[in-house]
């Protein structure tokens, strides 16, 4: 199931921090911004669609960042979360999905519908 914002009011979107993203033919890489985030304070699911990422930062404040619909389909089991060594920002891997997913994506989110 996709992480549903958890209760308990405060927190925000990691929308706000921004993210960047950068691509290969293969995967995705989102960057999230987030100094000194440990990785047990980091919840994330991934659907062929979207995903998202739910972090408790530094002071215990949640944040929850949604991108979905994706622009093409993701591959979840080949998805992964990265906390590099800096601690400095949160990389998201996601695989994308064969018959659909690959190639060149001209931006990360979607167009919206209608």
């Amino acid at each position: 199931a996709f992480l549903a914002p958890r209760g308990g009011g405060g927190g925000g979107s990691l929308d706000k921090l921004g993210y960047a993203w950068d691509q290969t033919d293969a995967h995705v890489q989102v960057y999230i911004p987030l100094p000194n985030v440990r990785r047990e304070d980091v919840d994330c699911a991934f659907e062929s669609d979207g995903f998202a990422c739910r972090v408790v930062s530094e002071e215990g404040v949640p944040h929850q960042l949604t991108i979905r619909p994706l622009f093409g389909p993701i591959a979840p089991a080949t998805c992964k979360v990265r906390l590099p060594r800096s601690r400095s920002q949160l990389v998201l891997r996601l695989g994308k999905a064969e018959g659909g997913g690959e190639g060149a994506w001209p931006t990360l989110r979607a167009a919206a519908r209608g």
